[in-house]
């Protein structure tokens, strides 16, 4: 199997930590290096209303963690070149983003020491699925086999192809030799009992999937009725989360409105 490598510009944004001048600086260079992310960003920060043209103000007018995400998640699908899909990869990114970026809210409201860490893990969980995609023919296959039970999309997978997308997602990042803890979200966000070096940051990207199934934020193929899980119930209960439909709409509100401001969400 041909891999495709973490591109360059993703390796140094890992390594980018908010917190001095030069890390602001070193964003800006990766940026301005870059038309893609570049024109991402100004898309972005003049969508707001602004009138920006430089990547100084854009950075500055953004926050140096947005501004991040944002150069993160269009690196990110440029990974991997898919011809001929009958899946709509603009719809499973869109869910892949939309995680992240529900994962940071929720951390930032209820577990800020995993704020830090939430985007990025919640826009790389699903990433075994294009793996999958890319090399085994028939995935579709296991998408249909979701939709018409309906089931578990990584259960319809092990069992048509032995292997599942947190599987596959594990094994490629340890290959970029991503932190252990992303590696661990991949594989364990939907079998949290097994997480074991940062059981919080899986739980957290879990229940950010979840509710993106339940707000329709883009379509990551998994046809399953949204559920928490009794583990997951328990992980979230040490953070003081409700999940009863009425306790949860505050949250779930705040959610659409930042997921309509990136066009994430059939809500508007």
């Amino acid at each position: 199997m041909s891999l495709s490598t973490l591109p360059t510009v993703a390796a140094q944004l890992f390594e980018l930590v908010d917190g001095d001048r030069d890390q602001r600086e070193a964003l800006e260079q990766i940026i301005s290096a870059d038309p893609v992310l570049t024109a991402r960003l100004l898309k972005m920060i003049n969508a707001k209303g602004e009138a920006v043209t430089g990547i100084h103000s854009a950075i500055n007018k953004l926050g140096f963690e947005q501004a991040k995400e944002i150069c993160m998640e269009a690196s990110m699908s440029r990974v991997f070149e898919l011809k001929n899909s009958r899946i709509d990869l603009q719809k499973f990114w869109d869910h892949c983003s939309a995680v992240g970026t529900v994962a940071r809210i929720v951390a930032q409201e209820y577990e800020p020491g995993l704020a830090t860490d939430a985007f990025t893990a919640g826009l790389l969980h699903d990433i075994g699925k294009i793996v999958l995609l890319q090399y085994v023919g028939e995935f579709e296959q296991a998408i249909a086999l979701s939709k018409e039970r309906p089931c578990e999309l990584n259960l319809a997978e092990k069992e048509l192809f032995g292997v599942d997308h947190g599987q596959t997602g594990a094994w490629l990042a340890e290959n970029w030799l991503l932190p252990r803890s992303i590696s661990e979200v991949m594989q364990y966000h939907h079998d949290l009992p097994r997480a074991e070096i940062n059981r919080p940051l899986v739980a957290l990207v879990s229940f950010a999937d979840i509710l993106c199934r339940i707000l329709g934020a883009g379509d990551g193929g998994n046809y399953a009725p949204p559920a928490f899980s009794p583990a997951l119930a328990e992980e979230l209960g040490k953070w003081r989360i409700n999940l009863e439909l009425n306790a949860l709409q505050p949250l779930m509100l705040l959610c659409i409105d930042e997921l309509n401001k990136r066009n994430l969400t059939q809500y508007g």
